[in-house]
């Protein structure tokens, strides 16, 4: 008896070990590359390695910005082949190539386009569309707030918290990065998180990483000037012994602020108040 059963269970191992859920598979992204024109590909970290299942692909890394990847038809026609990404941040990029006569000539942003993904995920269920979002985030970006909350100076640079808005479940950050030094500010990124106000003893400080839907273009501050960033978050509460810790990062440089909002903070939010929005 105890022999059947081993067989049986042989016999279906390669099926259990066959049945990959759907979750665990990666979406391929569709591209279509020509024969006398070239597409780009802009990836937001430098790619280092790129295969591709056919020699009818032909692919060239761009010397002055190695995150750029140049992509043409080296056969007319060719059957429709894969092509694997992987960027310097250990991130791999599936894609499906097919040939076409008239590809686009736009450069293509890998970047934008998973942001833009991830934005439409987090926004299912709400009644805002990118548009609606995108008109709300230019308006914040061209008002004054009246009060600011300022957190730690750093290298004669200081983050501010202004208005603080919730409209059909998302809610609304309007940032001031303020700089009082001569030399200019160039941002790098910013990063969002939920952490405990106190660390336990021989316990680490337990934090949760937000990203945000959408926000406005920021560079940086040129020197002796102040700059202000909008971001857009689906709606979220903290308990008083958290915090939200909101820390911009300084292209090249030490000078990272960082301004903290208690989850008292967050239940004051105000109904948007812009006109021509509901």
């Amino acid at each position: 008896m105890r022999i059947i059963m081993v067989l049986i269970a042989f016999a279906l191992s390669p099926i259990c070990c066959a049945q990959f859920v759907q979750e665990a598979q990666t979406e391929t992204y569709p591209l279509q590359i020509g024969w006398d024109k070239t597409t780009v590909l802009v990836f937001p970290y430098e790619v280092v390695s790129a295969d591709f299942g056919s020699p009818a692909v032909l692919s060239e890394k761009d010397k002055a910005a190695p995150n750029v990847l140049k992509l043409k038809a080296g056969v007319r026609h060719f059957t429709s082949t894969s092509m694997y990404v992987i960027t310097s941040e250990g991130k791999l990029y599936p894609f499906t190539v097919d040939f076409t006569e008239y590809p686009d000539a736009k450069p293509i942003d890998i970047g934008k386009q998973q942001e833009v993904e991830y934005a439409n995920v987090l926004l299912e269920g709400s009644a805002m569309n990118a548009a609606d979002i995108s008109a709300v985030i230019n308006a914040m970006s061209q008002r004054t707030p009246d009060r600011l909350s300022w957190g730690k100076k750093r290298g004669m640079v200081r983050l501010g918290l202004g208005e603080l808005i919730e409209k059909d479940g998302l809610l609304f950050l309007q940032l001031i990065l303020e700089n009082e030094s001569w030399v200019d500010y160039l941002t790098k990124k910013w990063r969002f998180t939920v952490q405990d106000k106190k660390q336990t003893k021989r316990t680490a400080i337990r934090e949760v990483t937000l990203e945000p839907v959408s926000f406005s273009p920021f560079q940086g501050v040129e020197g002796r000037s102040a700059g202000l960033a909008v971001f857009a978050f689906p709606r979220f509460t903290i308990s008083d012994a958290k915090e939200l810790s909101i820390q911009v990062f300084e292209s090249n440089g030490d000078r990272n602020p960082v301004v903290k909002l208690s989850g008292k903070k967050l239940l004051q939010v105000q109904p948007i108040l812009i006109s021509n929005h509901k």
